[in-house]
């Protein structure tokens, strides 16, 4: 029923192509990633047990692997994969979050948010070098800008070393 419904939909998008004149090839490519992993999101969420938290990872996987190139298609700035990369491990929490949610699993759900939220640290501390400092999409940050946010990353950097050094003092005793 599912497959059927999304080949009308493909067929329908397509042929409209034809009339409107509008290259569906050039634009629209990456939904044909994005619709296969709607659609495995779909079915994990209907589905319990290893088969639909696997179905779930592996929807969410190519999900966001598709709307990352729904953007970059669309935006013309493929260099974001230097950064970008990071949104798949990030998908990765997001799936099994997504399922914890559905199966009523609170473990998925604290191990995908952990994992969803590294993975968007990463990205958007990527992001800030690549864009900001490197200037990878033509943008750079100024001097003061470019410092403080340096002073702001040493700064999140031992904060997060004191508290692991902290954590472990208390868990040793």
């Amino acid at each position: 029923m599912v497959i059927g419904g999304l080949l009308v939909l493909i067929g329908a998008i397509l042929l409209a192509g034809q009339f409107v004149r509008v290259d569906i090839w050039h634009y629209g490519w990456p939904f044909f990633i994005i619709a296969p992993g709607v659609l495995l999101l779909i079915l994990a969420l209907t589905s319990r047990g290893f088969v639909g938290e696997g179905l779930a990872i592996v929807g969410s996987v190519i999900t966001v692997t598709g709307l990352i190139l729904l953007y970059q298609n669309a935006s013309g700035h493929f260099e974001s994969w230097a950064y970008a990369w990071a949104l798949i491990p990030a998908s990765v929490g997001l799936g099994m979050v997504l399922y914890g949610w559905v199966a009523h699993r609170p473990a998925n759900v604290r191990v995908g948010t952990r994992l969803l939220g590294i993975g968007l640290v990463i990205f958007f501390l990527g992001a800030l070098f690549f864009e900001g400092v490197i200037g990878l999409g033509g943008h750079h940050l100024d001097h003061t800008a470019g410092v403080a946010l340096g002073v702001v990353i040493i700064a999140v950097g031992a904060l997060m070393l004191v508290a692991n050094l902290a954590s472990r003092d208390r868990t040793s005793r």
